[in-house]
């Protein structure tokens, strides 16, 4: 009976929850596939004025996902005409794929609460409680990944650290956690510097980082490899305020939540970097840079970083959801990078090691030209602070294809599959040399 009534409870809580959630029946996912140069600007053209959502990117001959409102349909539906784009419907109702997804969560809540409770033990350092248990087959809160974060420092401080590297909008602390086997990064190994989470929506990048963290950490022994010569430092939640906001209201949101007006919030962080900044003056669209470069809080505390550890920073990789790319300076031009033969090489051995393990096939190039004129945090740490191996990771979309809407049994199969780029990036960074001070 106690049972019975504590799944009526719950069940009931998630009713009024859903009441506070934004809703997007009647939203339409199709694939679109793009052939010539004049579809890509048609598509590039209706995303920079808001009216498309793109929930995973391809390349001429290739094929994207898009989301169109009820409002937009029969406009949508005379552009593709106008342009001859071919399109596939592969989901009448957007709302029946996140009330699924809802429900996954919901059953992952409902079977810890039926758990059987463990025979009380002598507790030790190293021991978890089985609510922080962890595991890959759901998406974590907020809460789940700091209290993490927070306990891996506790068991392993010869090696984790946690840092505060910035407080949000809504006063949300961004973390940063350190992995090093000296217990804290003195800059005399190569850094490999790793963020995710810049979209909120991207839920896959999240949990791709912590698979990271906990690869490096609870499975050291493991990887001893990529411990001996190379630091890391990951964060993994950059857009803290865009992602409670995701999971909590609009599942769909991408940009932070800074409101300096009543009838748009938001920045697109990831366009806000003061290299190659562009102004763009539509503030209710997905991409918006902001009002002025480097103007958010998200972004200038990744910025400090960078900047702290620059000298050692070797590596970066920022870690989105989804397309299966590996990219790479530039995005704000067709403008080659300096060293792209390098850049393109390396990315092909980490595409490769992910096909070795079964995964997807990973394209890899210049972000301009596989994807669209845009910049990012790659291109500004290449730019600026003169990290010579920068890249953009848009992980697998999963089996079912539906953008950044994984299924909970691929969250450990995307994760394990990026931990194997992860090796190889980290791996070649720990050849690299740091310069001395003069």
């Amino acid at each position: 009976m106690k049972l019975l009534t504590l799944v009526v409870l719950l069940f009931s809580a998630i009713i009024v929850c859903r009441a506070e959630y934004q809703k997007f029946d009647n939203y339409k996912l199709y694939t679109l596939y793009v052939e010539d140069d004049e579809q890509a600007e048609e598509l590039h053209n209706w995303y920079a004025n808001g009216n498309l959502d793109f929930w995973s990117y391809g390349t001429l001959n290739d094929s994207v996902t898009v989301m169109v409102s009820p409002e937009l349909q029969a406009y949508f539906e005379t552009m593709l005409d106008d342009v001859q784009l071919e399109s596939e419907l592969v989901e009448e109702n957007v709302q029946s794929l996140l009330e699924h997804e809802q429900e996954q969560r919901n059953l992952h809540i409902l079977s810890k609460r039926r758990r059987p409770q463990k025979v009380p033990q002598k507790p030790t350092n190293t021991d978890a409680t089985d609510e922080d248990a962890i595991d890959f087959e759901h998406f974590w809160t907020l809460d789940e990944i700091y209290r993490y974060m927070d306990r891996l420092e506790k068991t392993f401080p010869n090696l984790v650290r946690v840092m505060t590297i910035g407080q949000t909008y809504e006063n949300r602390s961004i973390l940063a956690m350190s992995i090093s086997r000296d217990g804290r990064i003195n800059q005399t190994r190569p850094v490999v510097l790793v963020d995710a989470g810049i979209h909120a929506r991207e839920w896959a990048s999240h949990m791709s980082a912590l698979y990271l963290i906990h690869q490096l950490v609870e499975n050291a022994d493991k990887n001893e490899d990529l411990l001996y010569y190379t630091d890391w430092i990951v964060v993994p939640v950059v857009n803290p305020d865009g992602y409670v906001y995701s999971y909590e209201t609009n599942r769909l949101w991408r940009k932070n939540r800074y409101a300096d007006n009543i009838l748009c919030a938001g920045t697109d962080i990831n366009r806000n970097f003061p290299f190659r900044w562009s102004y763009t003056s539509h503030s209710c669209t997905d991409g918006f840079a902001g009002k002025t470069p480097g103007s958010e809080s998200e972004t200038q505390a990744l910025m400090l970083l960078m900047s702290q550890f620059a000298r050692s920073i070797k590596m970066y990789l920022s870690v989105h959801s989804c397309g299966d790319y590996i990219l790479y300076p530039y995005g704000y031009a067709y403008k080659p990078a300096t060293n792209a033969e390098d850049l393109y090489a390396l990315g092909l051995r980490a595409a490769e090691a992910v096909q070795k393990v079964g995964g997807p096939e990973y394209l890899v190039g210049q972000a301009s030209g596989l994807l669209y004129l845009a910049t990012g945090s790659d291109d500004f740490i290449y730019g600026a602070y003169g990290v010579e191996y920068a890249y953009t990771l848009e992980l697998s979309c999963g089996n079912r294809g539906y953008g950044f809407i994984i299924e909970p049994d691929q969250i450990q199969t995307i994760a394990a599959e990026t931990f194997e780029m992860f090796k190889v990036f980290g791996m070649h960074a720990g050849n690299q040399k740091i310069t001395k001070h003069p």
